[in-house]
């Protein structure tokens, strides 16, 4: 069974992991992702070199968004900017808190 822990909870996004099988959630509107440890780190890591001017492009519906593919090749998330800024925040803060558990495990 999993013990559900929450790293960061802000506006449409949360993270959390399972303290038993480690995996890492990310909660984005109705999207959810799992991950392992390592993949979670790479996937923050891809994200941390990226910049939204650089990567972000016009939707139809007039608001500028940047593309972020998910480790599922099928599934990407878009993000306006303060979207983007919130997940970067979350991602970072997440990997802290998570190193904490792992102290205290």
């Amino acid at each position: 069974m999993c013990d559900i822990r929450p790293l960061w909870n802000k506006n449409k996004a949360q993270i959390s992991h399972c303290a038993n099988c480690q995996t890492v959630y990310i909660w984005h509107n109705n999207l959810i992702l799992n991950f392992t440890p390592k993949d979670f780190q790479l996937f923050h890591e891809t994200l941390e070199h990226q910049d939204f001017y650089d990567c972000s492009m016009m939707f139809p519906d007039g608001e500028e968004r940047v593309i972020v593919h998910s480790p599922c090749r099928d599934i990407s998330f878009t993000f306006t900017l303060q979207e983007w800024l919130d997940m970067k925040e979350a991602m970072g803060e997440a990997i802290l808190l998570q190193q904490v558990y792992d102290l205290i495990r």
